[in-house]
C-alpha cells in the first residue's frame, strides 16, 4: 500500500521527490543488506508518503507496505510519557513528587531510591540501570508489578538527579516503572490504557503494545546479520514487563497519524480531541537536561530535542532492539515529520543518522528538490 496525499503539493514536484526518496532508500538497503523498510512522512497536516520497501522476511515474497508492523522499540517511550502526562492533566500525578508517594511500598537496597521523582524517571536521571530483568518472567499481566518489586535488592548507579548523559544514564527500567505507575493509578492494564487513551484517539488502529494482537498478515520478521548475510533472528517483541519502554508494534501509516496528531495539538491550542493539551505538549518539549556529548541535544519529558543550524529545533526518539530499529522526528515549526523502521537492528545507524537525514534534506528550506 502506497499512500501519497498530494493536496497543495505540485504533482510533478511530488513525483520527483518520491523518486528521490525511492533512490535513497533502495541504495541504502542494497549497501547495508536491509530486508525491509517502511517510511512515513507528514507535511503541512497531511500524509505526504507512507510506503514500504523490500520484504517482511528474507527469502520471502511478501512485500512491506504502509500497514506492515515493525517493533518500534524505544519510540514506545513517547507514548508512555504521554500517558503519564495525561494522568497529570487529570490531577492524579505531580511529576515533582517522589516515586514513593505513589508507590509507598517500593524499596531498593540503596536508600537513595527515596529521592527518585517522576520527573527523574521521565528524563533518564533517576540513577536506575539501563535495564532490569526478571530471572523468570511470567510474561503476563503480573509482569510489570513483579519487575518493580524485584528492585528491592538493587543499588542505583548514581544519586537521582545528579547526572545526565544521552546514553550512559538512559534507563529502560525507568520507563517500565512509569508504565506500572500508569497501570497502578488508572486501574487499567498498561496496554489497555495506551489503546484507549492514545492509539484510538490518534487513529492508530493497526498498532498494539501486544504483539499477539497484530494480525499475522501485518507482521514482519526480525533479522540479524550473520556471516555478512541477513538471517531471521533477534527479538520479535520484549516480555510484557518491558512493554512501556519498548513494545509498541506499529506501521508507517499509524506513525504518520501519531505525528499528525501531535502536530495538530501543537498548531491548534483549542483542539479538544487531542490526547493532550497544547500546554502539556510544550511542557514535554521543554529542555530539562543537556547532553554532555553535544550541547545542541537536550532532554524533555520522554522526548529528545535537537537545535540545528540547518533544520531548526526538532523533537525525536530512536529505538533499537535485536531484530528491529526505528526513528521518529518532528519539525513542528516546519509542519513536517518523518519516521523510518526496518526489521534489522544492525542497520540502526543507517536509519537513525543517514537515510533519515538524506530524506529530510530533500525537504529542507521548506521546498522539495
Amino acid at each position: 500500500m502506497l499512500i501519497s496525499a498530494i493536496g497543495q503539493f505540485s504533482q510533478a514536484q511530488t513525483d520527483n521527490t518520491i523518486r528521490n526518496i525511492d533512490s535513497i532508500v533502495t541504495t541504502y538497503m542494497s549497501d547495508n543488506k536491509m530486508v525491509g523498510v517502511s517510511i512515513g512522512i507528514v507535511k503541512e497536516g497531511k500524509i505526504y508518503l507512507a510506503k514500504g520497501y523490500g520484504v517482511t522476511e528474507v527469502n520471502k515474497l511478501k512485500p512491506v507496505d504502509s500497514l506492515t508492523n515493525f517493533l518500534a522499540c524505544s519510540i514506545t517511550k513517547t507514548l508512555t510519557a504521554t500517558a503519564i502526562m495525561k494522568i497529570v492533566e487529570d490531577g492524579k500525578i505531580d511529576i515533582s513528587k517522589k516515586l514513593t508517594y505513589y508507590i509507598p511500598d517500593f524499596t531498593m537496597k540503596d536508600e537513595r531510591y527515596k529521592d527518585i521523582t517522576i520527573e527523574h524517571l521521565l528524563t533518564h536521571t533517576s540513577g536506575l540501570y539501563w535495564d532490569m530483568e526478571l530471572d523468570h518472567s511470567p510474561n503476563d499481566s503480573s509482569a510489570l508489578r513483579k519487575l518493580v518489586y524485584s528492585l528491592n535488592d538493587k543499588i542505583l548507579d548514581f544519586a537521582p538527579g545528579t547526572k545526565f548523559d544521552a546514553t550512559k544514564t538512559y534507563s529502560n527500567a525507568a520507563f517500565d516503572i512509569l508504565g506500572y505507575l500508569v497501570q497502578n493509578i488508572s486501574g487499567q492494564q498498561y496496554e489497555d490504557y495506551i489503546k484507549d487513551n492514545i492509539l484510538q484517539k490518534a487513529n492508530m488502529g493497526h498498532s498494539s503494545i501486544d504483539y499477539e494482537k497484530i494480525p499475522i498478515d501485518y507482521r514482519s520478521a526480525p533479522h540479524i546479520l550473520k556471516h555478512n548475510k541477513a538471517k531471521v533472528g533477534g527479538m520479535i517483541t520484549e516480555n510484557k514487563e518491558h512493554a512501556p519502554s519498548a513494545n509498541l508494534n506499529s506501521c508507517s501509516l499509524d506513525l504518520c497519524n501519531w505525528m499528525m496528531h501531535i502536530m495538530n495539538i501543537y498548531n491548534n491550542k483549542n483542539a479538544v480531541e487531542g490526547v493532550l493539551q497544547k500546554s502539556t505538549l510544550l511542557n514535554m518539549w521543554t529542555a530539562r537536561q543537556v547532553a554532555p556529548q553535544n550541547k545542541n541535544i537536550s532532554m524533555g519529558l520522554g522526548w529528545f530535542m535537537t537545535d540545528s543550524k540547518d533544520l531548526g529545533r526538532y523533537y525525536w526518539h530512536v529505538g533499537g532492539n535485536p531484530g528491529y530499529s526505528a526513528t521518529l522526528m518532528l519539525f513542528p515549526d516546519k509542519n513536517f515529520g518523518i519516521t523510518l523502521m526496518t526489521n534489522g537492528m544492525y542497520a540502526e545507524q543507517i536509519v537513525w543518522n543517514k537515510m533519515s537525514y538524506d530524506i529530510i534534506e530533500l525537504f529542507n528550506e521548506g521546498t522539495e528538490k
